[in-house]
């Protein structure tokens, strides 16, 4: 039996908070991008896409947030805040994982 290993895509030591959500969706029309193909790119789901630009979705990793601003051409700055060493309650990677961090 083959085991996969899972891909190490959430960092529990840094996560980002979106500044503006409007800024994500603009930003993601002036790339000529839909939010499908933008999702594909981060290699994560159209749902999460579209939860971070309408906000029901307030935080991410920090590679999901810096491969987000790379594919817009944006300064991670520009679109999230950096949480370094505090840890989130709750923060997903955006592949439909969500783990729960003791306090």
């Amino acid at each position: 039996m083959v085991t996969r290993r899972p891909k190490v895509r959430f960092l529990r030591e840094v996560w980002m908070r979106v500044k503006d959500p409007g800024a994500i969706r603009r930003a993601r029309l002036r790339a000529g991008y839909t939010q499908y193909d933008l999702a594909a790119l981060a290699r994560c789901t159209q749902a999460a896409i579209s939860a971070l630009e309408t906000g029901a979705m307030r935080g991410c990793s920090q590679d999901l947030g810096s491969t987000i601003a790379k594919y817009l051409d944006r300064d991670v700055e520009d679109l999230f805040e950096a949480h370094v060493g505090s840890r989130a309650h709750r923060v997903t990677n955006a592949a439909g994982s969500v783990r729960q961090v003791a306090v």
